[in-house]
């Protein structure tokens, strides 16, 4: 009976000395996100972001093709020549881009406005001139998001003519800009404004050259693939 007690105290001594021995607990207080060097461990929290710097997921500056419609508006700022033949007139714009990247992005125009419209008795029109212009753009993005602002510059082949048949043809350049605004990553609405430089040769019976500028402005909608 004496013997009990002292196996007793034997086996409460070896418990506390395993229980010593044992490894500390698993459980890690909260860390938050960085970076974490080892050895020895400490944190280090992420570095900031540059102003300006765009997202990587910014899917609205991604590499793209997209098409696009417009309504235009042309206004005759100035022409040369002995007969000031053109007046203002309006029609629509269609296009195919691409994008290359944040910055960048090319854009081909096929643009049919319509002026001097005549009238017969009954309000009919009876003859119309036409102005096609046929361009390619380059197109600088100033900023990234849903909003992006850039300037255009390009040029092209326009072509003048009537109900029946071409009158004259010449070059032209275009500098402009505009704005879009993304609805989604798949569509986007815009306003476009560009300053027009177009010489038609032989324009009249007396073959005149003529140099017309002309400023346009433009309400689009895009499909972004």
């Amino acid at each position: 009976m004496r013997a009990y007690p002292k196996t007793l105290l034997s086996a409460l001594l070896a418990a506390a000395a395993l229980a010593g021995l044992a490894p500390e607990a698993s459980a890690q207080p909260y860390q938050p996100g960085g970076y974490y060097y080892t050895p020895p461990s400490y944190y280090a929290p992420p570095p900031p972001r540059r102003w300006g710097m765009r997202p990587r997921n910014d899917a609205y500056s991604r590499p793209h093709v997209y098409v696009g419609a417009a309504g235009v508006g042309v206004a005759v700022l100035d022409q040369t020549g002995p007969n000031a033949f053109l007046d203002h007139g309006g029609g629509f714009e269609l296009f195919v881009g691409v994008r290359f990247g944040r910055l960048v992005g090319l854009e081909v125009n096929w643009q049919p406005t319509f002026h001097n419209n005549q009238f017969n008795a009954f309000g009919e029109v009876v003859n119309t001139l036409g102005l096609q212009a046929i361009t390619a753009d380059l197109k600088l993005f100033l900023a990234p998001g849903f909003v992006q602002p850039y300037v255009t510059i390009g040029g092209g082949a326009y072509i003048l003519g009537d109900r029946f048949s071409a009158i004259a043809e010449g070059p032209g350049w275009e500098v402009g800009g505009g704005v879009d605004f993304w609805i989604g990553p798949y569509f986007s609405l815009g306003l476009k404004a560009q300053y027009r430089g177009v010489a038609l040769i032989s324009y009249d019976l007396n073959s005149d050259n003529t140099y017309v500028s002309l400023f346009t402005g433009s309400l689009n909608a895009q499909v972004h693939f």
